[in-house]
């Protein structure tokens, strides 16, 4: 090759020359030509061997580069993209059938994860770390409104809420764009979401107090207990609406307070018209007070509304229910067995007693046992299943004591008889007077919602002329009413009564006094507690029942908190009006947002009562109740004008009855409360010749 390329080289060398004396130039041109044809095919040998250098310099820069993008998220990748992405194969192997934040795990220093996560992934547009969240991860993951496949993987499909950022796992900017995304498909309508209820007030639209359809606070219940919680939320909550629900036109209200000692008191009850008048022309309730006529039908506790009889629905924040009790009868529906509960009732039987030569009683109570020394010009069989009368308020000893005013026709004689004070055991009480263990328990829920003295208020005078001033009941101890026969006569009916003993008694009609049950003659919803065995509404120390806003005082409730060592319940007015007054300061504490305390006069049981003709007042466990066997008492009598009794346990003083003088009641207040040993004292307690006062006042 080399000697062709010389021998082309020669020839033209030659021809060159042969012209080089015509025109040295053009040797000289070819010369140049030939100098560049050499230097061109040595560039081409170093053309190709750079070329192969470059390009294995830029296979190398291109490994590096595609590091880069893959974490480089400036490109801007177009929804539509994203949405075919979700339905493609490709995420399909990537993620299966799983959600794309399932499987994703925080990487944090330490057991227990941070608070928030990251604030972000990505900084100046490129992967900030190595364990970005779900969505930075993967570029054609594209958070927008329009993409409902991959919004819908971070709703919960149990509350229809956005997953919180430490269950997803995304970082606080994606996080707020997913958030925006699902508001604004929500509100284009591509998502569908749950409205959440919302309870809205309408007494802003009505108006305050307009028809009584809504009101602050409602009490249900014209009696003692009632009108008391009335009143005492008039003088807490002057200025707001307050509405006394009653089904009749007569209320009971409390006038001439008297304080018997310090947390006991005296006092009277009426029966007033709501149209009557006081003597200055005033009303007897406040002015803030506006009572209906109505009976409660249905109660709903979760909207706070009540339905009346007459269909009439009234909204209330707070709600007192003091429905009080209904006699607990012998027997039902019969026209010739009358129950003693209320003025309606007294009425009836007062309209009875006007043709009557014959009656019989049941029961041992106060109503019975006022029934039995007040009824006059009328033949009264009193049928008691006790040894001993008024059984529910005193025992054997005291029963005597108002037996002999029975007997001999007056309550006090006329020349001062000797006091006789004694010290008994339980053991001894006992075997003497024949008391049985359920005595001081089994009547311990009976009692009267008539005021004291209602009978004074009443004729109660029989057909008999012979008998119009003579009123000493026939009494037949220790059996009960066998059955009753409805018997006519001439177009007179009578009732044809055997007692357990056998005896059959003819009588005109039958009074049941055997104790009452608490009234809940309407539908509630929710259902409230009620105690067992009992029958009323469970209240706590508060007054407050088992639904929220609602409270009970009065006969209708069962108290349900831990009781102190002196105090239990008994269906009394005393206690209806300490309830009622309760629960009037609980609802008022309550709407101010205030703590309040139960009142001191739950620390002891306090009754005042009058019973034959003699003021009683009793305190404690004053029959022994849940004492044992472990106690004594103390008494001190004397016929015709007092009886005293002191219950004493490990020396000192758990209860006390006071009839004929009261004038012990403050004494023996302060020595049951402050718990005094009485021991060094002994007999001389109850001694009549020392005033005990000087030694406890």
């Amino acid at each position: 090759m080399i000697s062709i390329t010389r021998g082309i080289s020669n020839i033209l060398s030659r021809i060159a020359f042969a012209h080089t004396s015509s025109n040295p130039s053009s040797i000289r041109t070819l010369q140049t030509t030939y100098v560049l044809n050499c230097e061109n095919t040595e560039g081409i040998r170093t053309d190709e061997k750079s070329t192969t250098d470059s390009d294995a310099q830029r296979k190398e820069l291109t490994e590096a580069e595609l590091k880069l993008k893959n974490k480089d998220r400036t490109q801007v990748i177009p929804v539509e993209t994203s949405i075919r992405y979700l339905r493609s194969s490709a995420y399909q192997q990537t993620y299966g059938n799983t959600l794309i934040w399932e499987l994703y795990r925080r990487n944090h220093k330490g057991a227990i994860p941070p608070r928030k996560t990251r604030k972000t992934c990505a900084r100046k547009g490129v992967i900030s770390t190595g364990n970005p969240c779900p969505i930075c991860r993967d570029e054609y993951l594209v958070l927008d409104y329009r993409n409902l496949d991959l919004l819908r993987q971070f709703i919960s499909p149990q509350t229809g809420e956005v997953l919180s950022y430490t269950k997803s796992g995304l970082c606080q900017k994606k996080h707020l764009q997913l958030l925006v995304a699902v508001e604004k498909a929500w509100d284009y309508g591509l998502l569908t979401f749950d409205v959440p209820f919302l309870e809205f007030d309408y007494r802003e639209y009505y108006g305050k107090n307009k028809d009584c359809d809504d009101v602050t606070f409602l009490i249900v219940g014209g009696g003692i207990a009632g009108v008391t919680c009335a009143e005492t939320l008039a003088i807490c909550c002057p200025e707001e609406s307050i509405l006394l629900l009653t089904e009749s036109h007569i209320i009971k209200t409390i006038s001439n307070l008297e304080p018997i000692a310090r947390y006991l008191q005296k006092f009277e009850v009426h029966q007033r018209s709501l149209s009557a008048t006081d003597e200055n022309g005033g009303r007897y309730l406040p002015p803030v007070i506006r009572t209906l006529i109505d009976k409660l039908q249905y109660l709903n506790g979760n909207e706070r509304f009540i339905i009346t009889k007459k269909d009439r629905k009234i909204r209330y924040r707070y709600l007192c229910l003091c429905t009080g009790g209904q006699p607990r009868l012998i027997s039902e529906n019969n026209s010739l067995v009358l129950g003693i509960r209320d003025s309606d009732s007294v009425l009836k039987f007062q309209n009875n007693l006007k043709t009557a030569t014959n009656i019989l009683l049941v029961g041992n109570g106060g109503i019975a046992s006022e029934l039995a020394h007040e009824l006059k010009g009328v033949n009264v069989h009193w049928v008691i299943k006790d040894n001993h009368i008024a059984s529910t308020f005193v025992d054997a000893g005291a029963a005597y004591f108002f037996q002999q005013t029975f007997e001999k026709g007056q309550q006090q004689n006329d020349a001062k008889p000797e006091s006789v004070v004694k010290r008994l055991r339980y053991d001894e009480l006992k075997v003497k007077d024949k008391l049985t263990p359920n005595d001081s328990r089994t009547h311990l829920k009976d009692g009267a919602a008539l005021g004291p003295d209602w009978h004074q208020h009443f004729h109660l005078q029989g057909s008999l002329k012979e008998l119009e001033n003579y009123n000493k009941p026939i009494i037949h101890y220790n059996c009960q009413v066998s059955s009753m026969v409805p018997c006519e006569e001439n177009g007179t009916r009578y009732m044809l009564v055997t007692l357990s003993t056998g005896k059959q008694i003819k009588c005109d009609f039958l009074v049941s006094a055997t104790g009452v049950n608490p009234r809940l003659d309407f539908t509630s919803e929710p259902a409230l507690d009620i105690k067992d065995n009992d029958g009323g509404i469970k209240v706590d120390e508060m007054m407050q029942t088992s639904t929220p806003f609602i409270y009970a005082a009065g006969d209708v409730c069962a108290a349900s908190w831990p009781s102190t060592d002196h105090w239990f319940q008994m269906r009394l007015w005393t206690q209806a009006r300490q309830m009622g007054s309760m629960a009037g300061r609980s609802m008022a504490a309550a709407f101010k947002s205030e703590k309040i305390y139960q009142d001191f006069c739950f620390e002891l049981f306090g009754h005042v009562t009058q019973l034959f003709g003699y003021p009683v007042v009793l305190l404690g466990r004053y029959n022994g109740q849940d004492l044992g066997s472990n106690y004594e008492l103390l008494l001190r009598t004397t016929p015709g004008s007092e009886y005293i009794k002191f219950v004493l346990q490990n020396g000192r003083l758990r209860g006390a009855v006071l009839i004929g003088n009261t004038e012990l009641a403050e004494t023996c207040e302060n020595l049951i409360l402050n718990g005094i040993d009485l021991t060094p004292f002994g007999d001389d307690i109850l001694n009549p010749d020392i005033d005990i006062e000087d030694y406890f006042d």
